[in-house]
């Protein structure tokens, strides 16, 4: 073989022009089905509307509560101070001292000797006689009577 050889062009392939690719034809695509989720929404929508109007609610009626419990305490205050009047009251008229004014204020005389019933047999101890008409008496208090006497007889 010899190194000559006949050059032979090559096959070259012809050059393509660059040239806009071919439009596409468009169409109308259908939108996407909604699989459940406008219910699931709703749902969370409702419970938390639900759970802010619980809420609402519960603090209403807590406050309500706490205005009912402040009018009624007042109520119970003003009770106990109209109990505690009443009791100094009924302990002025009840005392010994009004209680001998009344008396005397009645006609009533003090009873030289005293009787009693016993109850658990239905016997008269002591024997009572008349009191006289003109007879004053005097009534001891607490006061006098623990000034005068340390020890309380029986």
């Amino acid at each position: 073989m010899s190194q000559s050889a006949a050059a032979r062009p090559q096959h070259r392939p012809a050059v393509r022009r660059a040239t806009a690719p071919a439009p596409r034809r468009l169409r109308v695509v259908a939108p996407a089905a909604a699989e459940g989720n406008a219910v699931f929404l709703a749902l969370c929508v409702a419970l938390l509307l639900g759970g802010f109007v619980g809420v609402l609610v519960l603090n209403t009626a807590m406050a309500k509560g706490s205005y009912t419990m402040r009018d009624l305490q007042h109520r119970s205050d003003e009770l106990n101070d109209t109990q505690d009047e009443l009791r100094h009251a009924l302990d002025a008229v009840s005392g010994p001292g009004p209680l001998a004014r009344e008396a005397r204020a009645l006609g009533m005389v003090p009873a030289e000797t005293a009787a009693f019933l016993r109850l658990a047999d239905g016997k008269v101890v002591g024997v009572a006689s008349k009191a006289g008409a003109n007879q004053r008496f005097s009534v001891v208090t607490e006061s006098s009577s623990l000034s005068t006497s340390s020890t309380p007889s029986r």
